[in-house]
Order: C-alpha cells, then structure tokens, then sequence
C-alpha cells in the first residue's frame, strides 16, 4: 500500500463526501485501534469502499476488488497503490485467500463485501463462506459494518460499525458446515445494524 496516496485520496473524498453525501455514523469505538481485523460489510454501491474508508478514520483498509477492475491498467494501479487486491469472484480464488491471510498475519485490516456483488435496493441477500474462512483460519476479529444506501444528494446516510461477531460454540474443525455456521452469524451481525427509515 501506498500511505501517501491512501492519505492524499482521504483528504479529497472526506470533505467531498461530507458536503455531499454526509453520514450518520455510529459504534466507531468497535473499530480496533491496533491488531488485524476484518470489516464486513453490505454491498449497494460502487462507491461503498471509498465510503467506508472515510467513515472511519482510525485504520488504513486493505479491501478486495472484483478481477475485472484490475484489467484497466489505471483503475488497477489505483486499487493496488491504495491497498485493493484482486478476487475472481466466479471461482475459488486461493491467491486472494493467501494474500487476505497475509495481510492480517502482518497485522493490516482489511474490508470485504461478503454477499460477493452490490445490492442496489440494500435487502438482505445470503453471504459468501470465503470471508468465514479467512476468519476462522487466520482469528482475525470480524467487525459488521452497515451502509444504510442507497445514497441521495446531501442526505445524511447510515454508517454502523458493530461489536465483533462471536464465533463461540462452533466446531473446532473447519468444514463447510461450520463455514455456513459462521457465515450465518455474520449476516445476523451486519443485518443486525440496520435502523429504521
């Protein structure tokens, strides 16, 4: 990652997203201020990772991009520069699970958007088991955050972080049904969220 580039977009997009497309932001204490961790997220909007990069100030975030975007050389030097990594999302993609794991090894956080494309009218859709398995081989925290979209013109927007999600009580070996175990319990924590219109 690039801090300078990460911290010179920051500049940009926090005052612009505050006149424009300003939030309402709560459970900021649930972001760790050191250690690695991973964000979970619902996906309405492309413009979701700058968002929630800039709702929370406290730590640099590594998120995963769609491949397709890394085929345009500018967009894809951008993303890498600022700390994106590709994930084929059509597949099993083990460089992406390798690189995840790396970087919370070395302490970094990262963001995911686990229902694995945008949902434009934000109703709750069944999350993918990748981001549990990340979770459950690396122990990595897994903090739920909500973006309550879509967005609108100068309307004040949703942003919550949760409590991190109890993986307490699932069997210790890693299989796909303790995978879909601790997917449920993730939706549960990121729908949680939600507030009323």
């Amino acid at each position: 990652m690039n801090q300078h580039l990460y911290r010179f977009a920051y500049a940009i997009l926090r005052p612009f997203y505050a006149l424009f497309y300003p939030a309402r932001v709560d459970g900021l204490e649930n972001i760790p201020a050191e250690g690695a961790f991973i964000l979970c997220c619902n996906h309405c909007n492309a413009r979701d990772p700058f968002y929630l990069a800039v709702r929370q100030p406290r730590r640099y975030l590594h998120f995963m991009a769609k491949a397709d975007l890394f085929k345009r050389k500018l967009v894809g030097r951008f993303i890498t520069a600022v700390g994106g990594f590709p994930v084929d999302r059509g597949h099993s993609d083990l460089s992406a699970v390798r690189t995840a794991l790396q970087l919370l090894k070395d302490g970094h956080c990262m963001a995911i958007f686990p229902q694995g494309t945008r949902v434009k009218d934000n109703h709750p859709t069944p999350m993918l088991d990748g981001v549990s398995m990340i979770a459950l081989r690396s122990g990595a925290p897994v903090i739920p955050a909500y973006i309550g979209g879509p967005y609108r013109l100068f309307r004040r927007t949703q942003v919550s972080f949760g409590k991190p999600v109890s993986f307490e009580g699932l069997p210790s070996r890693v299989d796909s049904a303790t995978l879909d175990l601790a997917t449920r319990r993730i939706e549960d924590a990121v729908w949680s969220l939600r507030k009323p219109v």
